[in-house]
């Protein structure tokens, strides 16, 4: 049990967040990144960060645009299982938007934050969009969404299954499409490191909402006033996101297109193993369990 809470802790703490804000009114913005934004991304041969769709003009308000698409798609999910992530997300999104409006200077490329958060945002709808279309995800995704629809697996188990799909599958290639250092050749590590305070306290927020929301088991999975299963939750979040940074630049510095795509497979396959252990336990019949729940303490599913 120990070893699933520490598991937990370290998915919550490994996520980054995502922002928005329009271009001017009648402006092509020129785009960083280009579509599509299913992961594995396009590498752009000099990656760098600038525009992406959703944020071309980098601030604060990026991330609160976020935070009402991640809103919507929660409203929206209801008791779908798929909504569990949205709330996650939502509430990480919610606590790095507060660390950014308090303190401006948090990040020494407040610029770069932003851009990563947005593109970081635009992989999730986009593989959500790819997914209820029947195109092509990759298996860390497909193994997330299709427990969702089908599995006995407990919201924790839902919530790892994203987490794990969008960081330890998409966050390398969003990271080596805008760039792990500056044009001076700066590394932006020190930033990538400070995320993890801001998620640290993120943490029992997440998992206060998703208790209330969608499974009373969280109350099991990770209770109050367990400091030591939390400690060892960010050692692994350490180490998630530190492999996440390696990836990010292997991907940057693989000399062929044939090395970037054994980049991409072992990448994947990672998060796909990463998925298969998380989804191989379940109750049969919990999902009825988790449903009921549901409906009758989520205020989006009463309100229907």
């Amino acid at each position: 049990m120990r070893g699933r809470r520490s598991l937990l802790a370290a998915g919550f703490a490994t996520l980054l967040l995502a922002g928005a804000s329009a271009a001017p009114a009648g402006e092509r913005p020129h785009y960083a990144v280009a579509p599509p934004y299913v992961a594995p991304l396009r590498i752009p041969a000099r990656p760098h960060p600038g525009p992406v769709r959703g944020c071309t003009r980098p601030s604060s308000a990026c991330v609160l645009t976020e935070v009402r698409r991640l809103r919507a798609r929660e409203v929206a999910l209801g008791c779908d299982h798929r909504a569990v992530f949205a709330t996650t997300y939502r509430v990480l999104t919610q606590a790095a938007l507060r660390t950014v409006r308090r303190h401006p200077r948090f990040f020494s490329y407040p610029r770069y934050f932003y851009f990563e958060d947005a593109l970081f945002a635009d992989v999730y709808f986009a593989n959500s969009r790819a997914w209820e279309r029947g195109k092509r995800v990759s298996p860390a995704w497909q193994i997330a969404f299709e427990a969702a629809r089908d599995g006995d697996q407990n919201a924790g188990q839902d919530m790892l299954l994203g987490i794990n799909a969008h960081v330890q599958n998409d966050m390398p290639f969003v990271m080596a499409a805008l760039s792990t250092h500056t044009m001076r050749g700066l590394s932006r590590h020190h930033d990538h490191e400070l995320m993890n305070r801001v998620l640290a306290r993120a943490y029992r927020p997440v998992v206060d909402t998703v208790r209330r929301r969608y499974d009373a088991s969280m109350k099991v999975t990770n209770p109050d006033g367990v400091p030591v299963d939390d400690k060892a939750g960010m050692a692994l979040v350490k180490r998630w996101r530190d492999d996440v940074w390696r990836n990010a630049n292997r991907l940057i510095r693989a000399r062929s297109a044939a090395e970037r795509r054994s980049v991409t497979r072992q990448i994947e396959q990672n998060a796909a193993d990463t998925a298969t252990e998380i989804a191989t336990l379940q109750v049969p019949g919990y999902r009825a369990q988790r449903d009921a729940y549901c409906a009758a303490h989520n205020p989006d599913a009463r309100a229907r």
